[in-house]
Order: C-alpha cells, then structure tokens, then sequence
C-alpha cells in the first residue's frame, strides 16, 4: 500500500484542458498540496496543461512511473488498465464509475480488471472511488476540488466505502479542527478492501486514530482480529442497517439476531467503537485527540447554574459520576469568586468574571487524585470575552498532554467569532456537552478494553463427535434424536426422552420414564408449539396422556420427562455470512421474543466472555437468585455456553441452533435441555 501514499511519480488518465474536466482536478489538486514528485497527464488528444504536456500514450512518457490514477469512461478501463500494465505500473487507482454499481451486468468490466490485475500482480483501488489523500506528501488524488488552506494536517486517516462520506470528511474535519493524515475511498472494494487498508494503517506511524465507513464487512472474523492487534482507536459507522429481507423465522434465534445487532455485538466485541452517524464520528474523532480518559470521575466546571445541570444529567446518563473535589480546590475557585462558593460539583464558577484565571482552575482540577477529566462549559460574551476564552482554550490545549487527563471544551459563540476560536489553539471544541460526554464514554470504553486481558477465545475442540452431522442427509433440520443426541455430546445435559409412533407406545414411553410428562410434536414447522397444540405440559397419569393424544397433530410423539423447576434460557446460535458462527444468550422460554432481553457474541467465547454474557442481559438478578430465591448454577450455564460456540465453530454445516428452554436449576445442580432445534445446510 506504500506507494499509494508515497509515489515518486504519478500519471493520471483521462486529462484534457477543457474546464469541465474532471481528471484535470487530480492534476490540479497535487499541485496545489505541492506534491513534490512528477505528474504526467494522459488524454486523448495531445495539448498542454499549464507547464505540462499532455501524452496521448503512457508509452510515450520515459520515465518508471509508480502510480496510475483513471478517469476514463468505464468500458476503456481494461483497456488502459493494460497499458499501465505492459509500462509496468503496479499500483493503480480507478476512479471511474459505471460498473457494478450500476448494473450488475457490468460485472463482465470488473471481472476483465481482476484478470488483468492478478495476471501482472497489480495492486488496484476502487473503482468508482474518489482515490486517496495523504496530507503528509501532498497525495491528494480525488476529481473534486480541494484546498491545502482548509485541510488540516493531523493524525486521523479515514477508510470509507463511500465517496460523499469521503468527501464529507474532509470538509466536516476543517470545521471541527480535526487533522487528517491519509484518507482512502474504497469505491466498489474489487480488489482492495477495508481489511488491506485497515491493516496498512494500524501499521502507519503518522496515524493515531482510524475512521471505518462501511455498508458491508468483506471479512468480519478478519477485522475482528486486527482490530485486536492494535491499541488505536477504530471509529466504525456502519451503515446498510435496516433489516434483512421479511421471511417467515423458524428460529427463536434467526427472529433475534438480526443482521446489525451482530454487527454492533461482533464490533464491541473486537474493541471498535461503533457510531451512529456522522457527527458521533466526528465527535469521536476529537475526543480522541485528547489523552485517554482513564476512569468515570469527572470535574465539571460551568458558568451557568443550567449548563451545570445539563452537564450533571449527562454525566449520569453516560456512566461518569461527579468526582469528590478537595478543599484546597475550593479554597482556590473561592479567591476567585465574587459570591461565596458552594462546595459542589459540577462548580458553578458563574461569578469567576476574570476569565484569565480559568488556566489556574484547569490545572488544579486536573491536579486532585480522583479526577480523571475535566468538563468545561464555557458561557461567555462573544463581543468582550472572546480573547480571555481563546487564553482558556490555549492553557486547555497547555494542560491536558501534561497531566495525561483531557480537558472536554464546550462552547458556542456569535459565527463571526466561532471559526477563530476553534482555530485558535489547535484544541477540540464542542457545542453540546451531552456530545461531549457520549464521545468521551467512547474513550473511556476504549480505555477498559486496553485494560481487558487478551483472550485467545480457543477452545476444546470435540472433533471426535463430526461423525454425528457428516452421516446426516443435508440439508433441512435436524430430528429430535440427532439434535439432542449432539447437544448431549458436547456435555449439555438433556431431560429424558422417548419417541413414539402409535399412542400404545407413547403410553409405555411415559410409563418407563415416569410422569409427570411433556408432550410434543415433532414438527419442524411448528416454532411456537404453544400457540399451535403442538406441547401439552405437566402429565400426571395415562388419563391425562390419552387426552393430550386425542389432540395433538403429529406423526411422532415426543414424550419427555418433566424438568423440574428453574430459571428459563435461551441459548441460541447462527451462522451469519459476515462474521460467521455467533452465539445469542438471555432469558428464554415462550415469551423470548417478547422480552428480547437477549445478547450476541461472535464464537467462539471463552468462560470469561460466557461469564459476562451471563452477567450482562438484564434478568441476570433472577439468575444470581432475587427476593429470596436461590442462585442459579451459573457457572454450569457458563460452560454451556463455551461448549455450544464450540459446537458452532466445529460444525460449519449448522446454520441455525436454538435450545429454548434451557432450564438453569439452583446451584450446584446443573442445566438441563428441554427443547433443541439445529438446522444444517
């Protein structure tokens, strides 16, 4: 990837002097980034641009040429693409559109440029992609327009799936203060994608943050385990939200786990830090330019009694508390005051007139032992305070990389002012201190999981038992025997159960187990069994058995002993085509769907990873034992988990498992199965 950012010399296609020229653009753009290598334009037609010729060949420039930017109409891309090619051009960026993306009979184009590209061992972006920047060298390679005037340099470098997002960035980032160092339009990902250029940049000593906007993961797992490799902050959005295609859900687990809460758990999960549209990015990317908040322990300093308790709700709302300030504290904001201070926090500094001294209360702040930020909202008039705010914001900017702890600055003034205070100490700047802290818990969550051990997620492989699937018919759903008969070889306990095909041998089933008995169907339409008389529960006798026969439709008579009584579960699993198998835990039973208090990880979980599923659905109170009830055997639950994820991995075949219930009885005893449903493919 080097050369994209790094070429000595570039040539760019498509050229010619007419105004509305778009490839003149690129030209024009290195220009005036005053990229320091040669650029030699190639149109159709010989001229001159500028001081530069314009060759109507790439054979007739004789010179090694390190990069090649297109912008041809789409069907001469192959075509030029081989020129490059046979001139022995390795790195190649195409910014025309017209393929796929438009029609997917244009797919033919996209094939010819893979063929070409692999058979050279060439290294191509997009197409249909705005190409690349890196501020550091002057490589600014889009079509449009762009200014070395605006364009802050810095340490944030973008991957986006989307030109206008690229775009976007670069036009929100000069407003926001927010440098930029090398940002990559990935267009239709043909033969680049956001895992070649998200392992490019974790290796990249000029960036520090990473921006991802993506509609779709090429490779989750892969992007899971670099994200893991690296201690910079990932900002992802990920956009294409909306729910799959309507289908009729045979799976507790498929109705669950849509598409995006995986996405959201598997991105949590590798430690990225997912947003939920462009200003959050934004917000995250400034926040990030702060040191790393190391604890929920905030110093919240405003000048209006509102902005206070704004900023105390907020606070609340994401997971900080008020830090417990000292009496020196006080004793200092005290001597600066007019009126007498009351010993709270957030500080009310309202009354501090002499906003010269707000360095002095910064540095304090930032020097008490149980803070670990500070939040300022700065309330002030535009027309006589602006160059006492702008001291403010310099000693902020001052501060913060001194003490290791980030000074979070709110502020809005009159817009012939706002401009020049954002810029003029080269220091983030909010307008909402609910932003702010949103942003901040993104750094403070950043912070945790560097704290978080690495856990491999290995586990014991039950290779041995692949024999139980490898004989099966594909595809369709398994039948009770298999699906529970497998359950049980990776060590979940099953209650006891019989098949029956007549009602004469439904009545010896229940007999020889013992009542009191379930009766079920085996239909593997039925999903709600409930709703469709296809389960009769708690059967005391052949009496009772004999009813529930004369009402149940099925062709085989699922008769199971009773469990005894404890808290229901669902432990589910899916095959998801982004990121694999994943495993979906929380309370189960017929209302599941109604509660969705549910959660998903990527498989496969280690006990660590089961234990804090276990802990975080919200009816983890009734599992630790609630209002007198006794504990539940929640270490035996958590070992189910690692083995079923283990299930999952071992057998790529399952593309949807559900146990629901799974009965967690009290400590000590165990889990027991009830219902198990495995689809394979």
């Amino acid at each position: 990837m080097k050369k994209f950012f790094y070429p000595e010399s570039i040539v760019v296609f498509g050229v010619s002097p007419t105004d509305n020229n778009l490839a003149r653009i690129i030209v024009d753009n290195l220009d005036r980034f005053q990229f320091s290598g040669k650029v030699f334009p190639v149109g159709t037609k010989k001229g001159e641009l500028g001081r530069r010729r314009v060759f109507t060949s790439v054979h007739e420039i004789d010179e090694t040429l390190d990069l090649a930017v297109i912008l041809v109409p789409g069907r001469f891309v192959p075509e030029t693409l081989m020129a490059c090619a046979k001139k022995g051009i390795r790195h190649v960026i195409i910014e025309s559109g017209g393929f796929t993306e438009l029609d997917v009979s244009n797919k033919v184009l996209e094939d010819q440029i893979q063929a070409i590209s692999e058979q050279h061992t060439m290294q191509v972006i997009g197409p249909n992609c705005f190409g690349v920047i890196n501020l550091e060298a002057g490589v600014v390679l889009p079509f449009f327009v762009l200014n070395p005037g605006y364009m802050k340099k810095g340490s944030v470098s973008l991957v986006s799936q989307s030109g206008g997002i690229f775009y976007d960035t670069s036009m929100l980032a000069s407003c926001e203060g927010v440098g930029l160092n090398k940002l990559i339009s990935i267009g239709n990902k043909l033969l680049t994608d956001e895992i070649v250029c998200l392992e490019y940049l974790i290796n990249d000593k000029k960036t520090a943050i990473i921006g991802l906007y993506l509609e779709n993961f090429i490779n989750g797992r892969r992007l899971m385990d670099l994200a893991a490799q690296t201690t910079k902050p990932i900002v992802c959005l990920k956009a294409n939200r909306s729910p799959a295609a309507e289908e009729v859900a045979r799976f507790h687990t498929t109705a669950l786990a849509g598409d995006d809460r995986i996405a959201d758990a598997a991105l949590g999960q590798a430690g990225i830090h997912r947003v939920q549209n462009f200003r959050e990015m934004m917000d995250a990317f400034k926040v990030f330019s702060l040191p790393i908040i190391k604890g929920n322990r905030l110093a919240l300093i405003t000048r209006s009694g509102g902005h206070g308790v704004l900023s105390g709700d907020a606070t609340h709302r994401y997971g900080f508390v008020p830090a417990s300030l000292s009496e020196s504290f006080f004793d200092l904001v005290k001597s600066k005051k007019i009126n007498v201070i009351r010993t709270t926090n957030p500080v009310d500094v309202g009354d501090v007139y002499s906003l010269n001294v707000y360095g002095e209360i910064f540095e304090k702040a930032l020097q008490e032992e149980n803070v670990d930020g500070v939040i300022f909202v700065a309330t002030f008039s535009s027309e006589t305070d602006s160059v006492a705010v702008e001291k403010a914001l310099k000693d902020a900017a001052r501060l913060t990389p001194i003490y290791g702890k980030p000074i979070v600055f709110c502020m809005v003034t009159n817009k012939d002012r706002w401009f020049h205070l954002k810029e003029a100490a080269d220091f983030p700047v909010f307008t909402d201190v609910d932003d702010a802290l949103k942003a901040l818990a993104l750094s403070r969550e950043h912070w945790n999981n560097l704290g978080k051990p690495t856990h491999t997620g290995k586990t014991m492989s039950f290779l041995r038992h692949k024999k139980v699937l490898k004989n099966m018919n594909a595809p369709g759903l398994l039948d009770s025997t298999h699906s529970f008969s497998l359950v049980q070889e990776y060590g979940i306990a099953v209650a006891e159960y019989s098949l029956a095909t007549t009602h004469s041998e439904a009545m010896e089933s229940a007999r020889k187990i013992g009542y009191p008995v379930a009766l079920k169907t085996t239909s593997p339409s039925v999903l709600h069994k409930t709703e469709h008389n296809g389960v009769f529960l708690n059967i005391k006798n052949d009496r009772e058995l004999s009813k529930a026969l004369g009402k149940i439709k099925t062709d085989t008579y699922f008769i199971q002993k009773m469990a005894p009584a404890g808290t229901e579960v669902i432990v589910g699993g899916k095959r998801d085509r982004e990121f694999g198998p994943v495993i979906l835990f929380g309370l189960g039973g017929i209302f599941v769907e109604v509660f969705q208090d549910t959660l998903i990880r990527v498989a496969p979980v280690d006990l660590v990873t089961a234990a804090q599923m276990i802990d975080s659905i919200n009816g983890s109170l009734l599992l630790k034992g609630f209002r007198g009830s006794k504990p539940s055997d929640i270490e035996v639950l958590a070992h189910v988990l690692v083995n079923i994820s283990t299930l999952l991995m071992d057998h790529p075949e399952i593309t949807d498992l559900d146990i629901n219930p799974l009965i967690v009885l009290e400590k000590g005893r165990g889990c027991i199965a009830v219902d198990v449903k495995i689809q394979i493919s």
